[in-house]
């Protein structure tokens, strides 16, 4: 089941799409908010926000909540009214959907076989790939997209190559659970 909403903050649209129980986004956000924390276009080019989304920093995700991981995380974070970001335990039940189990799920790091293919899509922006090449590339109709990623140093790397997504749960005092393919 796929649709869209309104962002009723900067009125832009997006799709959504219902893996298994969950609803999620099926694009990623181009919110340029300025409450907390700091969020980006690549390479500082407005055009790959409108391509791509934005490139948050863990401070904007949150816009000051705390780190949750139930599920739902109840964490509206940077999220348009009615959505919010997802904790670790969702992203686990998005990849068990997909096909990926139990334990796989509980592991660090790489897991799985072709989850990450199912949830990328919109081919001509990847680099040719297993991830692109797999045949069961979107599949999922999640449209994961390879935004790259801004780097501590100022910097921006791997346009094409990955995307990352965050969680609402913290790892450490440092960091947070995120996702990427």
């Amino acid at each position: 089941i796929y649709g869209t909403f309104t962002d009723s903050r900067d009125d832009q649209t997006y799709e959504w799409v219902r893996i298994g129980d969950q609803v999620w986004m099926a694009e990623n956000l181009n919110y340029d908010q300025s409450s907390y924390g700091n969020d980006w276009c690549y390479d500082n080019d407005p055009s790959h926000c409108e391509t791509y989304g934005r490139l948050y920093n863990w401070d904007a995700v949150m816009q000051g909540e705390s780190s949750s991981n139930s599920n739902p995380s109840g964490v509206q974070g940077v999220c348009p009214d009615g959505w919010h970001v997802p904790s670790d335990d969702e992203w686990k039940e998005l990849e068990m959907q997909l096909g990926m189990s139990q334990s796989e799920a509980d592991n660090d790091f790489w897991r799985g076989t072709n989850e990450g293919s199912k949830l990328a899509g919109n081919a001509p922006l990847w680099v040719d790939g297993s991830l692109k090449n797999n045949s069961e590339f979107d599949a999922s109709g999640f449209t994961a997209l390879p935004g790259g990623l801004h780097n501590t140093d100022g910097g921006f790397d791997n346009l094409g190559m990955e995307g990352r997504w965050w969680s609402s749960t913290e790892y450490s005092s440092t960091d947070a659970w995120r996702w990427w393919l």
